[in-house]
């Protein structure tokens, strides 16, 4: 009731109003929905066709992701949204931007497996306030049902990624993740970032968490590069 109350308050005082057009009463309005790119079904962790938005069984060799599950290109109104989310604390576009993604294409959750994410390092944590894969997850999580575990922290303050090529990506982050809780009563995790790029960071968070004993490690981002 009292959530209800507060987004009320403010739509009133702070409406809402589509990164496209302008228009007022959705961050993405039903016109400009229809100009979103939606992320290609070819899964970037191993190459293959994957047309039902599930994750497969061609990953499965993989020593890292089992599968990953992407909704939008990571361009146009979908990119200013996240970036208004990261960097100017838009929180409340994230309920509206994880139930329009489930309707697109809903993550594969099995049963025992719980939700966690890319974490950040604390201090620039502190410094931003939160952690927009954190937010993410959390909504997923409750869309879903499912529990969501803060099971990474990171403990190197790594450099930007954006400058970087895939190697000098997979080398920056590195053991820079380890666990801050186990074991945990699950055998699988879906992993939650907002953008996927070369997946150096998320194949590395999976991999400190199927070396603490995680059976199978799925990834899922609002976003991918193109």
């Amino acid at each position: 009731m009292w959530s209800q109350l507060k987004e009320n308050i403010i739509d009133i005082f702070l409406p809402k109003r589509c990164a496209g057009c302008g228009e007022e009463g959705k961050y993405i309005c039903d016109e400009c929905r229809l100009f979103i790119s939606e992320s290609s079904l070819i899964c970037p962790v191993c190459q293959r066709a994957n047309f039902d938005g599930q994750s497969h069984s061609y990953c499965s060799g993989k020593k890292e992701l089992d599968g990953l599950i992407s909704v939008w290109d990571y361009e146009g109104i979908i990119k200013r949204l996240l970036l208004k989310i990261k960097y100017e604390s838009m929180f409340d576009a994230i309920n509206e931007l994880v139930e329009k993604a489930f309707e697109i294409r809903e993550p594969y959750i099995p049963k025992d497996t719980a939700i966690c994410f890319v974490p950040m390092f604390r201090r620039k944590e502190r410094q931003r306030g939160f952690n927009q894969a954190e937010l993410i997850a959390r909504k997923v999580g409750q869309t879903t049902g499912r529990e969501v575990l803060p099971l990474l922290e990171k403990i190197k303050d790594t450099v930007s990624q954006t400058e970087l090529n895939k190697e000098e990506r997979i080398a920056n982050v590195k053991d820079s993740f380890r666990m801050i809780k186990g074991p945990i009563p699950y055998d699988n995790v879906l992993l939650v970032d907002d953008v996927w790029t070369s997946g150096a960071t998320m194949g590395e968070c999976c991999r400190v968490l199927k070396n603490s004993g995680i059976k199978k490690a799925w990834g899922f981002t609002l976003a991918r590069t193109v």
